[in-house]
């Protein structure tokens, strides 16, 4: 199944699919063991998504550092997939409760800081070229709703992941602030231009997909500072930015106001039940109920989630395509992983014992269709 030039890009976000092989992760399907990285090709998935911290622990999930990320990139690569290299400027998960510097830069004041912007990005994305993966687009930060190497390039206040989008904070529209951040902004990309010395897409990436006045505060400060990319990626989790119908009135309205082509950047639906999930939506009683009653928490309604996110993308004016967030994240028995009990296991696209859940099929129909 190929991707013409006019079909629903669809990518997933595969940062722990090494680490997960190397530690003995086992996918399957009907029993069967398979090789994820043609299986989710075969599934529909032609781009995968990277993340790239700065220098990260190593514990767990923090093992996405540029050696790691190097070496799956190129195995994708090679592979066949397109790239989105998410570069997150920090030691360890970038969104919007927060945005640290990383510890090497902690010191630095803010034009050394912006100097040390433009010399990273151009550095790993050089690295990416240098071994047959160069980035068919490159996200410069990620969550960026709050902005990134706080302080230096702040323009909100953090908020908890878990707080429902009508109660966060009061954002700002401090020239200053947003000038900052603009020049961050403005280095990773001119040093991502220049490493691949083209001009390759960029995106910009926050976590407001189904909220238009965010999305209208922060882009409209962002094209106030002259900041010049390509593509929109909005993160959808329907627990914190609203139901579907919400998506697709903010992916019209960003497609009319900002002419832009437009992302799910990261998106998921758990195939089970767990509390972070409800917590999500403990003060919204009705809202959990019309949620759950249409998509109910279980592979079908995982695959019901799936098949009408990608519809709304498809009819959204500017609808580009969507990355499916950590398909791949199961537990992994006898790891510090499997102690987390980590809340991705229950929205993977494959069960605790790494079988292959029904919403996979919607990706391979969407792409089947497309191609008929």
């Amino acid at each position: 199944m190929n991707q013409t030039e006019n079909s629903l890009v669809m990518g997933a976000d595969l940062s722990l699919l090494k680490r997960n092989l190397d530690q003995g992760a086992a996918y399957r399907i009907d029993g069967s063991p398979i090789e994820p990285v043609s299986f989710l090709k075969q599934a529909g998935f032609e781009w995968a998504r990277l993340r790239l911290f700065h220098s990260p622990s190593g514990h767990g999930a923090q093992c996405t550092d540029l050696l790691y990320t190097l070496a799956l990139a190129k195995q994708l690569v090679e592979s066949g997939y397109k790239f989105l290299l998410d570069i997150h400027y920090s030691d360890t998960w970038a969104d919007p409760g927060k945005q640290h510097v990383p510890k090497a830069w902690k010191e630095m004041d803010f034009l050394t800081l912006e100097q040390e912007v433009y010399r990273y990005t151009l550095q790993v994305v050089a690295a990416f070229v240098s071994v047959g993966a160069e980035p068919d687009m490159v996200q410069i930060g990620n969550e960026i709703t709050p902005g990134m190497l706080w302080n230096h390039g702040r323009v909100a206040q953090a908020h908890n992941v878990n707080t429902p989008h009508w109660q966060r904070e009061e954002s700002s529209n401090d020239k200053q602030a947003w000038n900052r951040f603009g020049k961050l902004l403005k280095a990773g990309i001119k040093g991502a231009h220049v490493a691949t010395g083209k001009p390759t897409p960029i995106m910009m990436h926050i976590d407001r997909g189904g909220d238009i006045p965010t999305n209208q505060w922060f882009f409209d400060n962002l094209m106030e500072q002259g900041v010049e990319f390509d593509a929109i990626g909005e993160s959808y989790y329907p627990f914190w930015h609203g139901m579907p119908e919400d998506l697709a009135e903010t992916l019209e309205f960003l497609g009319k106001r900002y002419n832009k082509d437009l992302y799910l950047a990261e998106v998921a639906y758990p195939h089970k039940h767990h509390e972070m999930y409800e917590n999500a939506l403990s003060g919204d009683q009705e809202g959990w109920d019309r949620l759950t009653g249409k998509y109910p928490l279980s592979p079908d309604g995982q695959k019901r989630f799936m098949g009408d996110v990608i519809e709304i993308v498809k009819a959204s004016s500017h609808g580009k395509g969507i990355f499916y967030w950590a398909p791949e994240w199961i537990p992994i028995p006898g790891t510090e992983d499997e102690a987390d009990a980590s809340p991705c296991w229950a929205r993977a696209l494959f069960d605790e014992q790494g079988n292959a859940l029904p919403a996979l099929d919607v990706f391979k129909q969407t792409r089947e269709l497309e191609s008929a």
